[in-house]
């Protein structure tokens, strides 16, 4: 029965996973997610009754400022200047985030379903990046809100899903050592993360995708010594042609954005005229106003004045993970959520420093994705 339970929760939790990037079939992300989830509870049930096949606790360096950040966030209904809103944003934000939590914590719990599930998020990532590119191709424009969520959400995901590209590229034992077919799968889906990248004319994915890449590889290098000190071009040419191209890429952007905006002041007078150096000023005094509780849980809690402010629909929310927690749920709460983001890093480089391959790559791709 637990063996039937699992490949179930491995199948819904890898095609949920293969779906996130979309806005498309919602109704079967729907269906996917919600399968997972129940699975995910009768595995967590039938493997506590044998302390053979318990699964562990994540401990209490993980979980308390966790759930502590969760409550924070629902008790902040108690003062939101909308509560209505923050209740919707709590029961999408916090209460699907903690299930999905919960499925891929169940699910990953042999090297098999990692990379079950690695390899569905890179397929996911490469089906997203054909279809983006051939809609520019026929069309002669990217809608990125029809299939994508939006650029931002595209932006975001390319970031995430960097980190286990790496495992494509990098030398065994660091990656999935599948020699020179996953090397070229690898490769193609970099180029496939470049461009896309490129499409969003996003300037800060770039800075990003340098901290992943730079991040990942002096992770390997430092875990996997006599493997780098072996083969040290197979290391060091791949990713310095990749963050050259990142280089070019973002200065490419740089230029355009310049151009757009400050077409006789270049790149320097674009950014001084970012609008979201303006706005980190009003939300340093929005947080100023309520420094302690913030004004209710969800992103765009005060996407209305924000918004007017600004003059710019666009920038109704902090843009920043970190002020956003401040702004949203105060001190308190974005100090909970800074401990458990710093407990998960103190927990990717306890799996980095393991003997474990997998779980070590598991590590590599943590801080990785941390950094991005």
């Amino acid at each position: 029965m637990t063996h039937h339970i699992n490949r179930w929760l491995l199948a819904f939790a890898a095609a949920y996973l293969f779906l996130m990037p979309t806005n498309a079939v919602r109704f079967v992300h729907s269906i996917t997610f919600g399968s997972a989830g129940a699975c995910a509870v009768i595995a967590l049930f039938v493997a506590s009754r044998n302390h053979v096949t318990r699964i562990p606790p994540a401990g209490a360096s993980i979980l308390v400022p966790l759930f502590a950040w969760a409550a924070w966030s629902f008790a902040s209904l108690l003062w939101s200047i909308d509560p209505a809103y923050s209740l919707g944003q709590l029961e999408r934000e916090v209460m699907d985030s903690l299930l999905t939590m919960l499925i891929f914590y169940v699910v990953a719990r042999d090297a098999r379903s990692v990379r079950v599930l690695i390899g569905a998020a890179l397929a996911s990532f490469a089906c997203g990046a054909l279809l983006a590119i051939a809609m520019d191709v026929v069309t002669g424009t990217w809608d990125a809100g029809r299939w994508h969520h939006g650029v931002g959400p595209w932006s975001t995901w390319v970031v995430l899903i960097a980190p286990f590209m790496f495992a494509l590229i990098a030398p065994p034992p660091a990656g999935f050592g599948g020699g020179k077919r996953l090397m070229v799968a690898g490769i193609a889906l970099l180029a496939l993360l470049v461009v896309t990248a490129r499409m969003t004319d996003n300037r800060v994915v770039w800075i990003a995708l340098a901290a992943v890449f730079g991040t990942a590889s002096l992770a390997a290098a430092l875990r996997w010594p006599q493997t780098f000190t072996r083969t040290p071009m197979r290391w060091i040419a791949p990713f310095a042609v990749l963050l050259l191209a990142l280089a070019l890429a973002f200065a490419d952007v740089l230029e355009e954005r310049a151009g757009a905006v400050a077409p006789t002041g270049g790149v320097t007078v674009s950014i001084e005229r970012d609008p979201r150096l303006v706005l980190r000023e009003h939300v340093r005094e929005r947080i100023a106003e309520r420094p302690l509780t913030g004004y209710g849980f969800g992103r765009r809690i005060l996407a209305g004045p924000l918004a007017r402010e600004m003059g710019d629909p666009l920038l109704a929310h902090a843009h920043n993970v970190f002020a956003s927690q401040w702004l949203q749920t105060g001190l308190v709460g974005m100090l909970a959520f800074t401990a458990f983001i710093a407990a998960l890093a103190l927990r990717y480089v306890r799996f980095l420093r393991s003997r474990d391959d997998t779980l070590a790559l598991v590590g590599v791709a943590g801080v990785a994705l941390i950094a991005g």
